[in-house]
């Protein structure tokens, strides 16, 4: 995931900025007029996005988080580009990378051949945003080899790498390959945000109980004074009911009041596509085959030249990372979740090939 301020550097400079960046958090630029004016600032802009326990007169990183979006398209920007290498990867030892990258747990592999080749990389970025009582912003990044079906681990480091080397291709931005593989992509930034999403559900859970402590210590001072009058009136209906109205009033009220605390605290996550960019690049191309009881299959794997590693195949079924990764009778690449085990046989079955276990949908045939 990349930090909210690489990426407003960023989307600064591709909009003619002139930008410095600090460790610390800090950003100066000098502005282009419209730029500026579509911020609503001068030409030099100068945020500090420092975490709040350094600074508390700090930038609001949500607040600038929706500025900068008045800079980027209407639709999400997509771009194709070709990776001008100098020269082919180098060789590698197929068989060490298998080892040590290949994990499967419920069959086996053949090394068959490798070389070089080139694979088409979707690098998507996304924003998202966090609102409860506070508001929170973040920027995702994914990137999926559509040729390998494999999920590229540290997207923003590959990028980095080839980022130089790229040049403008809008042939490669195939949209039938960019609608494929999207709902994957999504599945990945969610669960990428989820870690930024679960810090600030803590912090809101502790402000709830909080807050909600002390509504119910004030309440429960009120509602005891209340019962202790309704029982002094016992022997006067018309007097212990008006204070019984006041009782049932009171703890409405009370209830309100924790349902508005919990209304404030609630999270409301919103995830959109910002960017995307379609890149071709060159790759060692692992052949191998795939082996599960009498069956087999040809596949094949990529080794990442510029992360120096295997990326990891993705699931047939769900398509998250698949590692280590299982195989079904038909040989279908599989995550631990999608080879399920039926919870009425105890039975192993394959998502791709069936919804159901074979036992629960002769119950459902039956019924």
């Amino acid at each position: 995931m990349i930090g909210i301020e690489e990426w407003i550097c960023d989307l600064l400079m591709s909009r003619g900025a002139l930008v410095e960046s600090e460790e610390n958090g800090r950003i100066r630029a000098m502005l282009p007029a419209e730029v500026a004016a579509s911020l609503g600032t001068g030409e030099w802009l100068s945020l500090d996005l420092r975490h709040p326990t350094e600074q508390d007169t700090r930038d609001d990183d949500a607040e600038w988080m929706n500025r900068m979006e008045r800079l980027l398209p209407a639709q999400p920007l997509l771009v194709g580009a070709q990776f001008r290498a100098l020269q082919a990867p180098a060789p590698i030892d197929a068989a060490s990378v298998l080892a040590s990258g290949l994990a499967i747990q419920n069959g086996i592999y053949r090394l068959v051949e490798d070389g070089t080749a080139t694979a088409t990389y979707l690098f998507f970025t996304f924003q998202y945003s966090i609102e409860s009582d506070d508001r929170s912003a973040g920027i995702a990044s994914v990137c999926i080899n559509a040729d390998a079906s494999s999920l590229v681990p540290m997207p923003e480091n590959f990028l980095l790498g080839i980022r130089d080397g790229l040049s403008e291709d809008p042939g490669t931005a195939d949209p039938r390959v960019v609608e494929r593989w999207f709902p994957a992509a999504v599945r990945v930034a969610r669960s990428a945000a989820r870690k930024h999403v679960a810090q600030v559900e803590e912090n809101a859970n502790r402000r709830l109980a909080r807050d909600t402590a002390r509504v119910e210590s004030y309440y429960a001072g009120l509602l005891a004074q209340l019962e202790k009058r309704v029982a002094k009136r016992a022997n006067d209906a018309a007097a212990a009911e008006k204070e019984r109205s006041r009782l049932s009033a009171t703890q409405a009220d009370r209830a309100a009041k924790l349902q508005d605390l919990r209304r404030k605290y609630g999270l409301r996550v919103r995830i959109e596509p910002a960017t995307l960019l379609a890149a071709r690049a060159p790759v060692r191309q692992i052949s191998i085959r795939l082996i599960r009881k009498k069956e087999e299959r040809a596949y094949f794997v990529h080794w990442n030249s510029v992360l120096h590693m295997l990326e990891p195949p993705l699931c047939e079924h769900c398509s998250t990372g698949a590692h280590p990764l299982y195989l079904c009778e038909r040989v279908h690449v599989l995550c631990k979740n999608c080879w399920a085990q039926c919870p009425v046989c105890s039975r192993f079955f394959c998502l791709v090939c069936q919804p159901r276990c074979k036992c629960e949908a002769a119950k459902v045939g039956a019924v």
